[in-house]
């Protein structure tokens, strides 16, 4: 019986040291470590994956479910503030002169 090549680690792609199970990005392999660090902290074993939703897509990689539309407003990052003005162009709280100026 021929031996399976490990799959690829490209990207956002990662192995667990502890269990040596594969994840396709590091959201799923954060949360497939539960418990207390120093205390208790495990990988979920493959029953608890499946049981959560998780599947082996066709790299091998354990994947998430993939969320519908409100799960993705849900973690949609909150909209950015401006960017900063350069210092040359900022200003002192109390002053007319440039921030930085004597």
């Amino acid at each position: 019986m021929p031996t399976r090549e490990p799959p690829k680690l490209t990207g956002r792609r990662c192995q667990c040291c502890g269990c040596g199970e594969y994840f396709n990005g590091e959201r799923g392999f954060d949360r497939h470590r539960v418990g207390v660090h120093g205390v208790n902290r495990r990988c979920l074993t493959v029953a608890e994956m499946t049981a959560r939703g998780w599947y082996r897509n066709a790299a091998g990689f354990w994947a998430m479910t993939r969320l519908d539309s409100a799960g993705r407003a849900r973690i949609r990052p909150a909209q950015a503030s401006p960017a900063p003005l350069p210092l040359s162009e900022a200003r002192a709280p109390d002053s007319r002169l440039p921030a930085g100026a004597a």
